[in-house]
């Protein structure tokens, strides 16, 4: 894949942060308890927040944690980081699932190395001038997740974590999801995802998205909590336990019909 290694950062990070894993844990816990209730009101049903799909984002953010504790110099994700990022937070790490979804992968491949290159001319563009971190945060969010997409599935987290390691090394709190803000957010990424307009279009991209990004940056700022820490934290055995059993969440039945995730011959 001929991309870059990694982005530019103007930035000088003077304490270094990590994302607190176990707090992480206790609020997604708190998360599908409620996740019933918040898909009965939010404006578009969402699959099911359970423990496997928590356990994926608790090893994505370890993942960031060992990226940050093996580089001194702060710098923007790396795109191989990037695109592992999608793949723990749709697959994991079981080598098993991603030799059973390598198909799969070959496709998120292509379609990452066709769409992450405007993604970098955007970061580049703007990050040099650009006082508020969450502003880029939300750029980065957004333009993951719009149309047309970063990967063929998991945009919205992926694009999450991406947004918040870009916060981290800027010194700010990121954003996770609780039961108190998961209506707001979810709603907000609906409009997001569901928008027809292309993001990829000058003309879409100066006048088109304002709205949604202006929303997303104030969300964002509003709702950043502490949920980092000055040590990094270690793996635990119960954070790995989370939903062990459990498949990998479903492709979508569009997605399915596309590309079945059978070994290759």
């Amino acid at each position: 894949m001929a991309l870059s290694g990694a982005w530019g950062l103007n930035m000088e990070m003077t304490t270094r942060k990590f994302f607190d894993l176990q707090k992480i844990y206790e609020n997604y816990l708190l998360v599908i308890d409620e996740f019933d209730r918040i898909n009965t009101i939010i404006d578009c049903k969402r699959d099911k927040f359970d423990s496997a799909m928590a356990r994926n984002m608790l090893q994505a953010y370890n993942h960031i944690n060992n990226h940050l504790a093996s580089n001194r110099r702060p710098a923007m994700l790396s795109w191989k980081d990037v695109l592992e990022l999608n793949l723990i937070v749709h697959l994991g790490l079981h080598e098993e699932t991603r030799s059973e979804y390598c198909r799969f992968i070959r496709h998120t491949e292509e379609r990452f190395e066709a769409q992450f290159p405007s993604l970098m001319m955007w970061y580049d563009r703007h990050e040099a001038s650009e006082d508020d971190p969450y502003k880029i945060a939300a750029g980065l969010y957004v333009r993951i997740l719009a149309r047309p997409q970063l990967f063929i599935e998991g945009n919205h987290r992926t694009g999450s974590l991406v947004a918040n390691y870009y916060l981290l090394l800027k010194s700010r709190e990121p954003f996770v999801m609780t039961p108190d803000n998961a209506v707001e957010f979810l709603n907000l990424a609906s409009d997001v995802k569901f928008k027809s307009n292309d993001i990829g279009s000058k003309f879409r991209r100066v006048i088109g998205w304002r709205d949604e990004l202006s929303r997303m940056r104030v969300f964002l700022k509003e709702n950043a909590q502490p949920f980092t820490t000055d040590v990094k934290p270690e793996w635990t055995a119960q954070l790995g336990a989370l939903a062990e059993s459990e498949a990998v969440p479903k492709l979508s039945r569009k997605r399915r019909s596309a590309i079945h995730p059978q070994r290759d011959s």
